[in-house]
């Protein structure tokens, strides 16, 4: 079977990216299919190095019993961090996430603009960097005087967004673990699909964990929780930690915000 986890948590974030009206169309991003890699090559820094002794653990159960637990655990995160680095023919975007209940935050970034959202129920505020502002200044032509001006209102300012579409509500799901989670495994076919194959337990960022692949994709998986540690995919990273440790959100100061819907946002 193939991993429509990592496909599928690639593709919100580059929704959430493109509703900045930063970067190329869902559609583009979906077209790209980065080249295969082998489970191996891990993110830079982070080498993958094989357990000499494996204990006994989640990696001695079968590989369906193993997709299941994962997919409880991860089902049942109450909150957590996700980085990473997702690549579409525009270049690698990297994300720092924290998914909380009741609410999240993520940054975006790309080409050294960063763009961030910052959910608390379904209240939704967006903050763009300078950087991010003077690109979208440039890309709508404004002159040297418009773009200082667009810069003195914006930088270091959050829009409170008015209206919360379907585009919004992606990046909602997105910084909320039951739905992020919910999204990533809506295609669960642990039941029926043929099982990817199991890689034997080795140290994946300091966790021990066991591996899923299939076509180019992989799953490490703590051995003692069954929860999620890492994802790839090509050249595309998901990284997962602080389960249980991150606090929701608070709203930015009043004077940090701005009404999105004099911006028609």
């Amino acid at each position: 079977m193939s991993f429509p986890w990592i496909r599928t948590a690639a593709s919100a974030a580059l929704i959430a990216l493109v509703t900045t009206g930063c970067g190329g169309s869902a559609e583009t991003a979906g077209e790209n299919k980065p080249p295969v890699t082998t489970p191996a090559t891990a993110r830079a820094g982070t080498p993958v190095t094989p357990t000499p002794t494996p204990a006994a653990g989640l990696e001695s159960l079968p590989v369906r019993t193993i997709m299941q637990k994962t997919r409880e655990a991860s089902l049942a995160a109450t909150s957590l961090r996700m980085r990473g680095t997702i690549t579409d023919t525009t270049g690698p975007m990297t994300f720092d996430i924290t998914l909380a209940t009741g609410g999240g935050s993520g940054t975006f970034t790309v080409a050294g603009a960063s763009y961030s959202v910052r959910a608390i129920g379904r209240t939704v505020y967006l903050q763009l960097s300078e950087s991010a502002i003077r690109a979208q200044a440039k890309a709508d032509k404004s002159s040297p005087a418009e773009t200082a001006e667009i810069v003195r209102q914006l930088k270091n300012k959050w829009i409170k967004l008015s209206k919360v579409d379907k585009d919004t509500q992606e990046m909602v799901d997105l910084v909320t673990p039951g739905k992020f989670f919910a999204t990533m495994f809506s295609e669960d076919g642990t039941a029926t699909a043929a099982p990817p194959r199991k890689v034997s337990a080795r140290m994946v960022d300091g966790i021990r964990c066991v591996g899923l692949t299939d076509d180019g994709a992989a799953l490490w998986i703590d051995t003692s929780t069954g929860r999620l540690v890492r994802m790839t995919e090509g050249k595309n990273r998901f990284s997962f930690s602080d389960y249980g440790k991150v606090p929701a959100p608070k709203a930015p100061a009043k004077s940090q915000v701005l009404d999105g819907k004099a911006m028609g946002l």
